[in-house]
């Protein structure tokens, strides 16, 4: 870069430079003399050394001044080339992802011709299958398969909003069908009418053949007939023993998904067809996290909106708010609850006659991931559903019919059908016993939560006291002092850490036992 003041700011230096020099030259010190009324006098020149002076120090300052300017131009033009380099950088990186995107397509869509002719002839099969689905209006969003069974059909009761009338496209309540397979949240206050909507959404559940199970500690048996029921009389050990099943059983499916060899729609089809799909209601949630041993309701919490959905494991949460402490007293998840959950808050209203909080058949509905609460209506139920045995019934009876048995006049087998279902039957096989099992320690076997990061911190120190377990280790998970000590004691249980108190201290030490 050229630099244009540098010319003038050396001749502005030279021009001073050059008077100050002349202003304190000899020549300037030389006396003068003249004659007044016949009397010679004499005195110093200094008149020509003032006007230089001045000149030389305009100078200096000219100088100075352009190079403050300078400066700053300097500065200005930094800014700019720096701004410059920043915007190719961020324009490079825009056309670096594009043309990753581009690759990305066109390798899907040269695997999706290379695999074609081997696929074509068992997408033909089902082309008939799909032909009412195309020719039916689009679901709406997170809206999963809708069961065969329609509100108000011939040998079923009449449920509260279930007329026949409200079956066209003009039904406000047809976002329920949402929380069918997908995690939610039901919540409000006080008599909004918390119970008698999940009620309704059980009732929605059950027909769509699901398995529900109801987690209930305030209600009775006889209050969800037809379904199983855990919890009643504020039972939390068979809540709690339900929740690891629950964690158990996503672990096992995750497992056998990963085994069969089927994609995630094909597996989804499968658990549908055998009767696999599993809801569980968990009412009252905002007093588990008090009544639960150790941290299962908050790794349950997490887990089920996490991790059901792709094993069709749905849960719905009915609790009076939707914070955290409120949610099994699960810390540090809200981006996941805003991001995973499908909530939906009832909104009350004061009886103009006792003066009491009731329904007002309106409520608020959230999409997962969306900020914006959109206002929609509850359906109107006119009496609390307890007896879900009709629906159940229903179920048993279709699926008890057995199919007409084969005769000689049976149409041949389908040797498609038998070669697909004996490559799903290998798939799905389990090993031969011959072949070495990779060996794994109990720590490893337990799911993902605190109790799993408390063993494999314990595991590397192999011993420490258990104070600095609790200011170090549990102040950086955010957990109390009580909490780690619920920890502590289900690791003795597992036998996987002693306590001891060396003859040294009085404090109270952990040592590892698993090698």
């Amino acid at each position: 870069m050229r630099d244009p003041y540098l010319p003038q700011i050396v001749g502005l230096l030279a021009a001073g430079l050059t008077s100050t020099a002349l202003s304190i030259s000899g020549y300037l010190h030389q006396s003068e003399t003249f004659r007044f009324l016949g009397t010679q006098l004499t005195y110093q020149a200094a008149y020509r050394k003032i006007p230089l002076s001045l000149l030389g120090t305009g100078f200096c300052v000219s100088a100075w001044l352009l190079t403050q300017t300078r400066r700053d131009y300097r500065k200005q033009y930094q800014d700019w080339e720096r701004q410059q380099l920043l915007q190719r950088s961020q324009l490079h990186a825009i056309q670096q992802q594009s043309d990753l995107q581009g690759y990305s397509q066109l390798a899907q869509l040269q695997t999706a011709e290379k695999f074609y002719p081997q696929l074509a002839p068992y997408l033909e099969v089902q082309d008939a299958e799909y032909e009412d689905v195309l020719e039916s209006p689009p679901p709406t969003q997170f809206q999963p398969p809708a069961s065969q069974n329609t509100p108000g059909a011939a040998g079923e009761p009449v449920t509260p909003a279930s007329d026949s009338t409200v079956a066209a496209t003009g039904d406000t309540t047809a976002y329920l069908q949402n929380f069918l397979e997908y995690p939610g949240l039901l919540f409000g206050g006080m008599g909004a009418g918390k119970s008698w909507t999940a009620r309704y959404l059980v009732m929605q559940k059950v027909r769509a053949g699901h398995q529900v199970v109801v987690l209930d500690p305030h209600a009775a048996n006889h209050e969800w007939q037809g379904i199983r029921q855990i919890g009643a009389g504020m039972d939390y050990g068979a809540i709690a023993a339900f929740l690891q099943w629950y964690l158990d059983e996503i672990e096992r499916r995750y497992q056998a998904f990963n085994r069969s060899g089927l994609t995630e729609e094909d597996w989804q089809q499968t658990l549908r067809q055998q009767g696999r799909v599993t809801s569980v209601v968990a009412e009252e949630m905002t007093n588990w996290a008090d009544r639960l041993p150790g941290d299962i309701g908050s790794r349950f919490f997490k887990s089920a909106m996490s991790d059901s959905r792709k094993v069709l494991m749905p849960p719905l949460f009915v609790a009076h708010d939707r914070t955290l402490s409120a949610l099994g007293d699960a810390k540090g998840i809200a981006r996941l609850r805003d991001a995973a959950l499908l909530e939906l808050e009832l909104i009350p209203t004061i009886h103009p006659t006792t003066r009491k909080p009731v329904s007002s058949g309106q409520g608020k509905l959230k999409l997962p991931g969306h900020s914006e609460w959109l206002p929609v209506e509850l359906p109107k139920i006119e009496r609390k559903l307890t007896d879900f045995t009709p629906w159940t019934r229903s179920q048993t009876s279709a699926q008890s019919v057995s199919p007409t048995p084969p005769g000689p006049s049976s149409q041949a087998p389908d040797f498609r059908a038998q070669v697909v279902g004996f490559l799903q039957d290998c798939w799905q096989a389990e090993p031969p016993s011959d072949v070495p099992q990779t060996s794994c320690s109990r720590l490893d076997s337990l799911p993902a939560s605190d109790l799993k990061d408390l063993g494999v911190y314990l595991r590397k120190k192999q011993e420490i006291a258990v104070r600095t377990v609790k200011q170090n280790w549990g102040q950086s998970k955010g957990l109390n002092a009580e909490q780690v000590e619920e920890l502590l004691l289900e690791l003795l249980k597992l036998n996987l850490i002693e306590t001891f108190s060396p003859v040294t201290s009085r404090a109270e030490w952990v040592r590892w036992l698993e090698t």
